[in-house]
Formats: structure tokens, sequence, C-alpha cells
């Protein structure tokens, strides 16, 4: 058998990348060839298949979300300025010129009328984050404030996340996560 020429995680890389700005339906197989230089019969080899490719595209793609919360509340004063510092990265990231959103939340809003497994997967990864959420909350206030503010949390970052598209928004944002969100600013 010959050896492999690639890593793993380079060709996922790749293809999220491709799969972020271009969804699922909308990226051919041709389009991941060329993306990750690499023949049809190597990617279905390694993934099985374009779905499977998706899926662990983006478990990649949450794993990697998931470390940088845990590492921008770690780095904080506490739990709330992290949160601050999380939210403030998202609206600085959108302001990039090629801004395409979150990955995650591409990925349900596209596939939400199918309610598929990769909509379903999306989903869970999107539930754990609020669970990340929930429990650094925890640390603060009672387990039920915990869960209202870590949804609370997830709506306005959902809403950052769309929002974003618009031209000039972050200020827009600023101000709406504040007024949204005035429990960050108790501790």
């Amino acid at each position: 058998m010959a050896k492999k020429h690639y890593q793993r995680e380079d060709v996922l890389d790749k293809v999220i990348t491709l799969f972020w700005q271009q969804g699922y339906a909308a990226s051919s197989v041709q389009q991941i060839t060329k993306a990750t230089g690499l023949k049809p019969g190597s990617i279905y080899h390694e993934f099985e298949s374009k779905e499977k490719l998706f899926q662990e595209a983006l478990a990649r793609y949450a794993a990697s979300s998931i470390a940088s919360i845990h590492q921008k509340i770690a780095n904080a004063s506490n739990v709330n300025e992290g949160i601050k510092q999380i939210l403030t990265d998202l609206i600085e990231q959108s302001k990039a010129c090629d801004y395409c959103g979150c990955f995650l939340i591409k990925t349900q809003l596209e596939l939400a009328s199918q309610g598929n497994t990769l909509y379903q997967f999306a989903s869970a990864q999107l539930a754990s984050i609020e669970k990340i959420y929930v429990d650094y909350l925890s640390r603060v206030y009672s387990d039920q404030l915990a869960k209202t503010y870590a949804a609370q949390l997830m709506t306005v970052i959902f809403g950052i996340r769309i929002y974003g598209y618009q031209a000039d928004s972050a200020n827009t944002i600023t101000q709406t996560f504040n007024a949204l969100l005035p429990w960050l600013n108790e501790h």
C-alpha cells in the first residue's frame, strides 16, 4: 500500500475554510480536491464520504472554538471579563473584510430545513459550547442563573455572528451586547 503524503489535520484545516465559505451543498468533490490537493480516491479512503469529511471538519472547528473559550477565560481576571473578551474578539472579527461568521452557526442555518445528521451534529456542538458557558457561569451565579445567562450569551453570540455581516456593525453590536447582558459588568 502506498504511503500517504498528507496529514489528516492539514486536510481538515483546508476543507474547513472551503466548507465555511461555500457551505456543505455548494462544496463539490472537485472543489475539495482542489483545496486539499488530494485525489478523490484519497479523500474517500481517508474520510469515506463528503458528509463524514464535513462532520470531521465541524468537529475540528468546534474543538478549536472550545479551546479558545477555555484559554480566554483562563487568561482573564474573572469569568465575566473572559466572556467580555470573547465577545469583543468576535466583534473585532466581524470588522474583517473577509468575515465569514461561525462555521457551526452557518451549518445550522444552511441545513435547518433538512434536520439531517450534519445539522444535528452542528447543533450538538453548539449545545456543548453553551454547556461550557453554563459551567463557567455557575462559578459566579446560581445554577439557574448560569443557565439563563448562558442562553442569553449564546443568543448574543448568534446575533454577533449574523449581524456581523452588516457593514459598520461593530458599534451597534457592542451597544447591544452591553444592553442585553448587563450582568457581565456585575463581577
